[in-house]
């Protein structure tokens, strides 16, 4: 489905009105979807993404050894997630809103 340019603004405009409860329905599933899987998908696109020679090394110790890379893929994946959730959430308010007012 394509949204248009004042659709897109609407998708916005109801993201930006989210009640406490709504980002609370948001947290959950997003906690429920981080849960589905042990690994986080973004250690495998970062390996598989135009490797050299040495990246199998690289990415054990990555993957191993540096905390600090661990946390930032982790946290970006976790933010990634709430805001595809999110617009999952809204763009479901947009439809539905829609359908009753067919």
């Amino acid at each position: 489905m394509q949204f248009s340019l004042n659709d897109n603004r609407t998708i916005n405009a109801i993201i930006t009105r989210l009640t406490n409860e709504d980002l609370d329905i948001i947290r959950k599933e997003v906690e429920r979807l981080h849960s589905l899987k042990s690994f986080n998908p973004l250690f495998s696109a970062i390996a598989d993404y135009n490797p050299s020679e040495f990246t199998p090394q690289a990415h054990d110790w990555l993957d191993m050894s540096d905390v600090d890379f661990q946390i930032m893929v982790s946290e970006f994946f976790w933010d990634a997630l709430t805001f595809r959730v999110t617009r999952e959430y809204a763009i479901g308010i947009f439809l539905d809103r829609d359908a009753r007012e067919e």
